[in-house]
Order: structure tokens, then C-alpha cells, then sequence
């Protein structure tokens, strides 16, 4: 197999479908000019990258287009890797260097850059390819240690396919018999997934949707095989990986450009510049001063700019105050975040400032609030739609008369015309698809998607005045690469003191990947950072230990919360201590942890009892269920907590409560042991996720004598005992 060279041509690493019994088709092929035109071989060779080529492109429509509107003499062209609407095509290094700058100026819808014979691999991004070969290991070993054909779905069949918006097509599979459901599965919407023939040939796609009885794949092409079974296999995530490497790729090989500029300047070689001078406005009265001085900073840079956001602070209400005067000012914004969670929340806060924006991504991972502003929704609610629309249901038809099978013979070549005609009324629609898409961008003020979601075909060519990107310390570094070559200037926001990306190679993460770019650019660069102080969420006493523990005691709590408590919520029934901080010590109370055979997780029933009946007192006193949540670092407690919990009251990992808050929040250490041994609690960062979840009170439950080895955690029981929160569970127990 073919290594893969980081560009998305999925002709690199797959077989098409058939391969052996049908020749490939234009668009997918592999072309090299004829052995008698002489290449000059001895000139460096480098690749020319094009994204974003017209639907229906072909091998010789390309050739044409690289003479007439790239200037390159035919005899030049080297080979050709075409597939879709990308294509990478081999040609001497200073031809490929003024085609590609040529094309964008002619082209400007095409998204055209040059690779280098020979790049010039800045360190970081050595290190970065290194580490993300070291994560692609680890997954690929986890999924064959799991088998990667348990939860995989055997004899599909492919029952119906259709155009999607930038050229996909999404495939339905159904079970073979008619009505049945799905057998048990692992896919999910968003799954990496492998779709395979028959004859082992293979092909990647993403999991659209699963209903019981079928399931979508989004995939690059139509598949022709319309009578043999498939299996479809859970698959690593080799499309992400891919887009990471390429831009990466694409950094790296910039030169004299705006892009190169910015990477010197992201990688240290270069000061970023502020232009003081730059009009930014009167303060809205919405926002307060730190958030204010952060939106100016954010306008005045030229390169690069960091919103620093402490949990409660409003940092994405300052994020869209930023998108809305970055408008104001004629800029095209291009708002990403690692999570469609996040993307989503950016989004409505942008909408509810009055900005014209459109989600990008698949309907079916987004928020319901925003199915209206979506581009596929956008897409098909437009008036060429339904033309489009006909196209691709007379190319169906068409598809379908190609694959049945009658008692007549069919005539020679039939079903070969058939499908050429069905493809044509598809790339006609692709066409008609592709102007309704232009249109929709273009109107729009901002665009909003995943980082990793970006769609170099969709938004070839265009570019935007300013990146931003929301909950920049969630996600690797190289991800944050993929906007920064479609704008000079990018606004980074999150918190480097809450949790990390989630790494898998603990080699990689040990050695450096778990360090996102905004934390890396906050101790190399401080200048350009600005911090949030004024927090709208937990009463002052439990926002304080965070405060001077990971924020240097510079966050201050909003007079409308710096003193509310449980009283206003407690029915006076039942007394529960309504001090905002405590903490139950279960040390010589026997509360022993246990490690979970299944997952090595751990555990400890003891103290999952105690804080079930914590909960109860305080539902009890008056609290509603839904108003506390009980958070654990380790994922086998939670699930023994929701097994003791009253209902309604809910129980998640610190991972997976971060970004969301309650009334109530209960922590469960889970560690108690002669050792001192403490795991996940040695990541600080965790527990200051978990501190700073309640608004009203927070109860934490460990044992002082495993954890008060680690000086964190002195300080912690140090502070719980100076606001007189610091208890014993002995006071509590029968």
C-alpha cells in the first residue's frame, strides 16, 4: 500500500470499488503524459495542489486548464493525481511556484499552492508529525486490540445513492432482508467507517446517519456496485489525520506569502505586531473592563491575539462581541472550535448579535436552534434547489436501470451509457449545486464549523479577514493549522489551566502533543494574552482556591453571585449546612477504592454511598434533583453512582462535564490508599475543571491521607479548613 503524503486524494491509500472488473473512471484515474514527451527530470520536481476544481473535472479538462490558465507548457506537465475535485499534479519547482500564483489570480475560486521538492520541516512541526504518527499507532492498536471487526456490519445492501452538497454522495445501506433491523453496531454519526466489496477493494467514508434499519455513509464517490454485499468497518480517523499533515504540509512550503508570515510569527521567529492606532469604538456597556480590554487587543493585532477566559468569565459573550465589531469593519470571520458543542454555542451567541452566519457540517450534528442556519438547509430551501433536485433523480433512475438484471441480454456497452449518463445529469447537478453554495458563502458575514471540519473543496479559494477560534486549548495544535491558510490574522480563546486535548499516545503527550497552541504561545509570548476576571458563575469562597491556584488571584466574583448561597433554594423542612465549601475527609472510615477488572478503572463503594446520601439530604431540604450533579475522574464510579443516586440527580466524569455548571456540585475523589497513590488527580487541571462546575455549593469527598501527600492537595484541604468547610464523614455516619 501506498504510503499516504498527507494530501486528501483517497487514491493514495484506497483501491476504487471494482477496481478489477470495471475500468476506473476519469475523474479517479492516475495519468502520466506519454513516455514520448520529454519531462525535464533533472529540474527539481515539485507538486502542484488544487482544491476546489469545478464538479465533473477530468483528466483533460485539467490539462487544458493547467496550459491555458496556470501557463504551463503541456511538455512540463508532469504526472497527475485527479480524484474529484482535487488534484495534485508533478511539475518543475519554479514553473509550479508562478502556476500556482498565477491561478490564484485567475482562479480565485480554485485554492491553488505549491509543495516543494524538498521542504524546509520547521522543529515544531518535525515534532508534530512525529507525535501524530505516535497517536495514529495507538488508535490503530486499540481498535485491532478491541477487533476491528467486532461491531461491524456484514452483507449490506446498497440500496439507494445520492449527490450530496460539495460533490459527496451519501450511500444507504440497508440489511438484505426487507424490513430487518441493524444488528448490533459500533457506528455512530461522525464514525470513520471503511465500506468494503466483495473482492476486498475499500474505500473511506463518515457515518451521515443510523436509524434501525439502515444506516448513510457519506463517501467521495458513487459506488457501482449495486448487487454485491458490503461490510461496512469501523475505521480510525485517517481523514482528520490527513487534514492535520496537509496543513501542516502547506505551512511549512509557504513562502512570500501571508501565510508564511504568520507561521514565523506562531512559531516564535517573528513578533507578532499590534497596530495601536487601529479605531476599535466606545465599550458596549454589556461587557465589563477586562472583557473590553480583551476585544481591543483582539482588533488592534495584526497577527495573533488570545483571549484568556477562566471558567464563569463570559468568554465566548466576549468572543462574539469581537466577531460582531470585526463585521462592523467590512471582515469575513471564519469562527471554529474543536467540538460541534462548541461551534454551536459560538454561533447562537454571534447570531443573537445581529451577524449574518452559516453553519457548516452535517445537519445531523448540530444543534436543532440552528438546523435554519445551516448551509445544507440554506442549500435546499433555495430556488435552483429542486432543479438540482430532478437532475439527481433522473440519474438514479438511470443508475438503477445499469444495475437490473433482466432476462434479455443487454446490448453492448448499455449499461456502460447508462451509467455516463447518469454521472453527467449528477455533475450537471453538482453544478447547479456548486453556484447555490457560492452564493450562500458568499453573503454570509460568518462562517462557522469544526476545526477539523473544514472542507478545503467547499471553501476552496476563499479566504477570510480573521480566524477565531473558541475553546483553542481543547484541541491539538497541528488541527488549529487548517484555518490559519485561509486568513493573515487568527484570535485564539480558551482557558490552558482547564483540561487538555485528549491524547491517546501517552509517549506523545509526555513528550509534548498534549500542549495546545494557546498555552505554548502564553509562556513564549504573554503580551499578547489577555485575561478575563470577573466571573458571573460560583460564589466568591469557591471561586477563590481556583483564583490563586491557577490564576494568580486576579478573578473576582460578580456582585451578583459573589454571596448567593443554597438558602433561597431550601424549603426550611429539612437543615442542610448551607456554607457554599465543604469537604468530607473519609480517611480511617474505611472507605477503600477498587480497581475495575474490565476497564482498570477505579472505584470505591463506600464513598459512592455517602455521596448518594448527600444528595438525598440534600433533596430533602428542598433542592431539586436536576439542581446537583455529582463529577468523577474516574469513569467506573460514575457508573456505581448512577446506579445509588436518587433520580433525577445526574453523575458524569470531570471530562465530561466540562463547560456545563449547576447548583450543586458533588466531587468523588475515589482514591484511598496506604501508597499515597492518587492517578488522575495528579492532573491539576482536572480538578480545577471540577472546582469551578457550582454556582451555590460544592461538596468534595476524598480521603486526606492518600491525597494530602501532593502539596495541590494540602493546599486544597489547607483552604477548606481556613473557610471552616473541612469535615470528617465519622460526623455523618450511623
Amino acid at each position: 500500500m501506498t504510503q499516504c503524503c498527507g494530501c486528501l486524494l483517497l487514491c493514495c491509500s484506497f483501491r476504487r470499488l471494482r477496481a478489477s472488473s470495471r475500468p476506473r473512471p476519469p475523474h479517479a484515474r492516475k495519468w502520466r503524459t506519454p513516455a514520448s514527451i520529454p519531462i525535464r527530470k533533472a529540474l527539481p520536481m515539485a507538486r502542484l495542489h488544487l482544491r476546489g476544481l469545478p464538479p465533473g473535472t477530468n483528466r483533460n479538462q485539467l490539462f487544458k486548464l493547467l496550459i491555458e490558465q496556470a501557463d504551463i507548457p503541456g511538455k512540463e506537465i508532469g504526472a497527475i493525481d485527479l480524484v474529484r475535485r482535487q488534484a495534485s499534479v508533478e511539475v518543475a519547482e519554479d514553473r509550479a511556484k508562478r502556476a500556482a500564483k498565477t491561478l490564484r489570480e485567475t482562479l480565485p475560486e480554485v485554492d491553488a499552492f505549491f509543495e516543494p521538492d524538498q521542504i524546509e520541516w520547521p522543529q515544531r512541526f518535525v515534532d508534530f508529525r512525529r507525535w501524530m504518527a505516535l497517536e495514529a499507532k495507538e488508535e490503530s492498536q486499540r481498535l485491532a486490540d478491541g477487533k476491528q471487526t467486532d461491531g461491524m456490519l456484514k452483507g449490506l445492501k446498497l440500496h439507494e445513492q445520492w449527490s450530496a452538497l460539495a460533490g459527496r454522495v451519501i450511500c444507504q445501506f440497508r440489511p438484505k432482508t426487507q424490513g430487518a433491523t441493524l444488528p448490533p453496531h459500533r457506528f455512530r454519526t461522525g464514525s470513520p467507517v471503511v465500506v468494503q466489496d466483495v473482492e476486498q477493494n475499500q474505500v473511506r467514508g463518515l457515518v451521515a446517519s443510523v436509524r434501525d434499519g439502515s444506516i448513510e455513509v457519506v463517501t467521495q464517490d458513487f459506488l457501482e456496485n449495486d448487487d454485491d454485499p458490503y461490510n461496512l468497518i469501523p475505521s480510525d480517523d485517517e481523514v482528520t489525520r490527513r487534514r492535520m499533515e496537509f496543513a501542516l504540509k502547506r505551512a511549512a512550503s509557504a513562502a512570500g506569502n501571508r501565510l508564511a508570515d504568520l507561521r514565523d510569527v506562531l512559531l516564535g521567529e517573528a513578533a507578532p505586531r499590534f497596530n495601536a492606532a487601529a479605531v476599535t469604538g466606545d465599550a458596549p456597556r454589556s461587557l465589563n473592563p477586562s472583557q473590553w480590554e480583551a476585544v481591543e487587543n483582539a482588533l488592534r493585532a495584526e497577527d495573533v491575539a488570545i483571549i484568556h477566559g477562566p471558567p464563569g468569565t463570559g468568554k465566548t459573550v466576549t468572543l462574539a462581541h469581537l466577531i460582531r465589531r470585526l463585521v462592523d469593519r467590512g471582515e469575513k470571520v471564519l469562527a471554529c472550535a474543536p467540538s460541534n458543542l462548541a461551534v454551536d454555542n459560538l454561533m447562537l451567541r454571534v447570531m443573537a448579535q445581529g451577524c449574518n452566519a452559516v453553519r457548516l457540517g452535517h445537519p445531523a450534528r448540530v444543534s436543532e436552534e440552528l438546523h435554519d442556519a445551516t448551509l445544507d438547509y440554506l442549500a435546499r430551501s433555495h430556488a435552483d434547489a429542486k432543479l438540482a433536485e430532478k437532475l439527481i433523480r433522473d440519474g438514479q433512475a438511470k443508475l438503477r436501470s445499469a444495475g437490473r438484471y433482466t432476462r434479455a441480454k443487454p446490448a453492448p456497452g448499455e449499461r456502460a451509457a447508462l451509467r455516463d449518463e447518469a454521472r453527467q445529469l449528477f455533475d450537471d447537478a453538482q453544478r447547479i449545486q456548486r453556484q447555490t453554495l457560492d452564493q450562500i458563502l458568499t453573503s454570509a458575514q460568518v462562517l462557522c464549523v469544526t476545526l477539523t471540519g473544514i472542507d478545503d473543496d467547499l471553501l476552496a479559494g476563499r479566504m477570510f479577514d480573521t480566524v477565531v477560534i473558541d475553546e483553542a486549548c481543547q484541541t491539538v495544535e497541528p488541527a488549529c493549522w487548517i484555518p490559519l491558510a485561509r486568513s493573515g490574522r487568527v484570535i485564539l480563546a480558551g482557558d490552558h489551566c482547564q483540561l487538555p486535548p485528549t491524547i491517546l499516545s501517552q509517549e506523545a503527550a509526555s513528550a509534548g502533543f498534549a500542549e495546545s497552541m494557546q498555552q505554548r504561545l502564553v509562556k513564549q509570548r504573554p503580551e499578547i494574552a489577555r485575561l478575563l476576571k470577573r466571573q458571573y458563575r460560583m460564589h466568591w469562597s469557591i471561586m477563590d482556591f481556583s483564583s490563586l491556584e491557577f490564576y494568580d488571584g486576579q478573578l473576582e466574583a460578580d456582585e451578583s453571585v459573589a454571596t448567593h448561597d443554597l438558602q433561597p433554594l431550601l424549603n426550611g423542612e429539612v437543615y442542610v449546612d448551607p456554607k457554599p465549601w465543604q469537604f468530607y475527609d473519609t480517611a480511617g472510615a474505611d472507605f477503600v477504592e477498587q480497581e475495575d477488572d474490565a476497564s482498570s478503572s477505579r472505584f470505591n463503594d463506600a464513598e459512592a454511598r455517602f455521596v448518594a446520601k448527600k444528595a438525598a439530604q440534600l433533596i430533602e431540604a428542598g433542592i431539586e434533583p436536576s439542581a446537583i450533579s455529582v463529577i468523577s475522574p474516574y469513569a467506573a464510579q460514575v457508573q456505581r453512582l448512577r446506579n445509588q443516586l436518587p433520580a433525577g440527580v445526574e453523575a458524569d466524569t470531570v471530562d465530561g462535564f466540562q463547560g456545563r455548571e449547576n447548583e450543586v456540585v458533588i466531587i468523588s475523589l475515589v482514591r484511598s490508599n496506604t501508597n499515597g497513590e492518587i492517578g488522575f488527580l495528579l492532573d491539576t487541571r482536572r480538578m480545577n475543571v471540577a472546582l469551578t462546575r457550582p454556582r451555590r455549593k460544592l461538596i468534595v469527598v476524598g480521603d486526606s491521607s492518600t491525597i494530602g501527600g501532593n502539596s495541590f492537595y494540602e493546599r486544597l484541604l489547607q483552604y477548606a479548613e481556613s473557610i471552616d468547610g473541612y469535615h470528617s464523614v465519622w460526623e455523618e455516619l450511623d
